[in-house]
């Protein structure tokens, strides 16, 4: 399953501090990135500014095949990582209990620029076994100079993972996480509830049917739009290229028929409306704007919530305007001549969107006969 936007969906809360040291961390990144596209198997960065105890996600592929199944990671880069006992990963309390609490499986990978090596803990197997830390303000956890993360042993990395998979994607954590979801007052917890369904759960029609349904009830925007990343990823996006290289990624046509369906029935006006904010700035290819917009052509009668919400009197012209803009962009792909005839209407009824020269210039266009996609 490709997640090519598992990188926006991990930023949405600032919770911990990072090293300075930005090349140096950089380099890390980068090994590790090697480590994980050299064995064909898939590295998202999260990015640096919002780090909230994940570094990166290394979503697992072997024999050409996508297991569904991958591990957060918590990414140290640095000499300053390593003392006269080995390799270490200090933390704090917060940090512990982050990853304790976490329903996903947590590595710690330290990289040594002197050896250009690096080495992995299971984190979450650690905090398991010396539950007494929890309670320390401050702690190092050990990462063993035996564990070595590179080319040759990533295979040994996977199966280790892979062993751990069962506990992280069985009916006690789908329960637990579909719980966490639910907690919308608490958007932290709602979160991570979220992040579990996407990276343990994904696969699981349920899970869509919750995520896509709850949708308009979620009141912090960071998720909300996190949301809608997830949902790209079941678009018919025209800028990924698939090929024997990373065709066994590509989203089951089954999976992407039943979001299409629930995405019909499920997001409304409400929830179309939600969606413009990221959208009215403009729309461009490769964008998020773009990929949005990809979302929202899910749902099948998109054009017809368009237009109801275009002929609320009660909007604000530039937005008024902007949701009939994008009616048309959607309508003339089915029928022409309804389109124009609305088009008609809507002018009628308010007159000032002949003001607007991208509405007009739209208009004009299907007159022409020339019908192109938006971006």
């Amino acid at each position: 399953m490709i997640v090519a936007l598992f990188a926006k969906l991990f930023c949405y809360l600032i919770m911990t501090s990072r090293n300075p040291n930005l090349k140096t961390e950089l380099l890390g990144v980068r090994y590790v990135e090697g480590v994980v596209q050299n064995n064909h198997s898939i590295f998202h960065s999260f990015l640096r500014e919002n780090d909230q105890g994940n570094d990166c996600y290394i979503e697992f592929v072997k024999g050409g095949i996508a297991l569904n199944y991958g591990v957060f990671a918590q990414l140290k880069s640095g000499i300053s990582y390593k003392d006269n006992k080995g390799y270490k990963i200090p933390t704090d309390k917060a940090h512990l209990n982050y990853w304790s609490q976490a329903l996903y499986q947590t590595v710690g990978i330290v990289y040594d620029p002197e050896i250009n090596k690096a080495f992995w803990v299971d984190i979450s197997a650690y905090l398991k076994v010396n539950p007494q830390v929890l309670e320390q303000e401050y702690h190092s956890i050990r990462v063993e100079a035996t564990n070595e993360f590179s080319e040759e042993l990533f295979s040994s990395f996977i199966e280790y993972c892979f062993d751990y998979r069962e506990a992280y994607m069985n009916y006690e954590n789908y329960g637990r996480s579909l719980e966490w979801f639910a907690d919308i007052e608490h958007p932290d917890i709602c979160y991570e509830g979220l992040k579990s369904l996407y990276s343990n759960h994904r696969n699981r029609p349920s899970a869509w049917f919750y995520i896509i349904s709850s949708f308009s009830k979620i009141k912090e925007e960071g998720i909300r739009r996190n949301i809608l990343g997830l949902l790209s990823n079941y678009t018919n996006n025209p800028h990924v290229f698939w090929h024997s290289g990373n065709i066994q990624n590509y989203p089951s046509e089954k999976m992407k028929y039943y979001i299409s369906q629930q995405m019909t029935e499920h997001f409304r006006a409400k929830e179309i409306e939600l969606t413009l904010p990221y959208l009215q700035e403009g729309i461009n290819r490769g964008s998020f704007s773009f990929i949005v917009l990809l979302v929202i052509d899910l749902v099948k009668d998109a054009h017809l919530l368009l237009k109801e919400i275009s002929f609320n009197e009660e909007l604000k012209v530039d937005k008024r305007n902007f949701c009939f803009w994008l009616y048309m962009q959607l309508a003339k792909f089915h029928s022409v001549e309804e389109t124009l005839e609305t088009a008609h209407q809507f002018l009628t009824k308010f007159p000032c969107g002949y003001e607007d020269e991208a509405l007009l210039g739209v208009r004009e266009s299907i007159q022409n006969g020339e019908l192109w996609p938006i971006g």
